[in-house]
């Protein structure tokens, strides 16, 4: 029994406080979304759940012997609380990761956007180097046709050698720029990805959603999104946890009940009544003494017997 007892009260102690917990986190949640009104809205959750344990467990109880009315009414209102208790613990716990994840949701942000700005410079520099390989390959051209036409001249300097001479000489200072802005232009994406990268590392060895961080990389899907689920995971056994642990306790306390041996009642019986002259009397049953017996008490020898005693021990007979 001491065991039974034991474990009883362990249920107990574990139901009330999940169920504490949960109407802890709803009843905060619920005040927070009506701030105007706050205390009155936590005062109006937290007895909604208490009636809502009280109401479940009286269901429990009686269940066969409540009118169908009453029963249905209970039913629906305790799964419609269930409901409420469960969004405001989701409305509490998305409330607490959002004032914790601003900073790195902000700082995530700013990852986002130096990374689609590397990007957009490195589309640049893929067009500059792509022109810049036609100008060189244009330069090539040049040269080759400027020797041809040097080698065919007697004189070595005409308008067509000094027309292709001032051609490669343009080619080779758009080449020149080119590869200028496309070294100015690598140089920026590296400091963008050296900024995102020391951000990002920042967001990962962050304290507080560090794991949600990387749970979030490992199976790549967004940080919010896995936020959420987690939130849902738990507020679908939160509630509903506390609930099933009120019923067990119900269910323990209820067959404690059945297996105790109940005492069987002695009925006491009543003094007869006795009706004397018009007037109703109680007539009480005399007591009996149990009565001891005495043993007589032994007589003391006579003189006689003592003078005969005497006289035999002094003949010696």
């Amino acid at each position: 029994m001491s065991k039974f007892f034991n474990f009883k009260t362990l249920v107990s102690f574990t139901a009330l406080t999940i169920a504490g917990c949960a109407a802890l986190f709803s009843v905060t949640g619920i005040g927070t979304l009506f701030a105007g009104a706050a205390v009155s809205a936590m005062v109006m959750a937290s007895a909604l759940e208490l009636g809502k344990l009280v109401g479940i467990s009286f269901l429990y109880r009686y269940w066969t012997e409540v009118p169908k009315a009453l029963k249905t009414y209970l039913s629906v209102a305790s799964v419609i609380l269930i409901i409420i208790t469960s969004a405001g613990i989701y409305g509490y716990l998305s409330s607490a990761y959002a004032k914790v994840a601003a900073d790195p949701l902000k700082m995530n942000a700013e990852v986002q956007i130096l990374n689609s700005q590397a990007e957009t410079i490195d589309e640049e520099i893929k067009r500059k180097t792509q022109r810049l390989d036609q100008i060189i390959s244009l330069r090539g051209q040049q040269e080759n046709r400027i020797d041809d036409l040097i080698a065919k001249s007697t004189t070595g300097s005409n308008t067509t050698i000094r027309n292709a001479q001032n051609q490669l000489t343009e080619l080779t200072r758009t080449a020149n720029t080119l590869q200028q802005e496309i070294n100015q232009a690598s140089a920026r994406r590296d400091s963008l990805r050296a900024k995102s990268l020391t951000t990002d590392v920042a967001i990962t060895t962050n304290s507080d959603i560090g794991t949600f961080v990387y749970i979030s990389r490992a199976i790549g899907v967004p940080l919010d999104t896995v936020v959420k689920w987690f939130i849902l995971v738990i507020v679908l056994v939160f509630d509903p946890l506390s609930i099933c642990l009120v019923l067990a306790y119900n269910f323990l306390i209820k067959r404690e009940e059945i297996t105790t041996p109940t005492e069987p009642k002695v009925e006491k019986e009543e003094a007869p009544v006795w009706t004397v002259y018009g007037e109703s009397t109680t007539v009480e049953e005399p007591k009996t003494e149990e009565t001891k017996t005495e043993e007589p008490p032994q007589s003391a020898p006579s003189l006689q017997e003592d003078y005969f005693k005497n006289h035999r021990l002094f003949r010696g007979t």
